[in-house]
């Protein structure tokens, strides 16, 4: 059991090391089958659509909300995502999804 909030954080930082070895979208696919719930599963996929959605800034939130039928309250936490992460992050985001690096199932 993890016991500390500092061992926590070394767990993240050795699960990212982790993802960062595999190499084919496949095989990342078996690795959190074994990691993630199906519920997980959906909830990072819902949480994917939601920023990819914010970051291309094409539809309103409740036109995310009713196409991918997610709460707004789900759109509001993913908004508040985008305003404190790296500036440099939201960039590369939004040149991989301009480029269709990663389409989402329902493009």
């Amino acid at each position: 059991m993890i016991t500390s909030k500092k061992s926590t954080k070394e767990s993240w930082r050795s699960f990212l090391e982790l993802c960062s070895k595999i190499h084919t979208p496949d095989e990342l696919g078996r690795f959190f089958d074994l990691f993630l719930t199906h519920e997980e599963k959906e909830t990072m996929s819902s949480r994917y659509l939601i920023i990819k959605s914010l970051i291309e800034d094409q539809v309103t939130q409740r036109e995310i909300s009713r196409q991918y039928h997610v709460s707004i309250a789900q759109i509001t936490r993913g908004s508040n995502a985008l305003k404190i992460i790296d500036p440099k992050l939201k960039k590369l985001l939004k040149t991989l999804f301009e480029k269709n690096q990663f389409e989402s199932p329902e493009d």
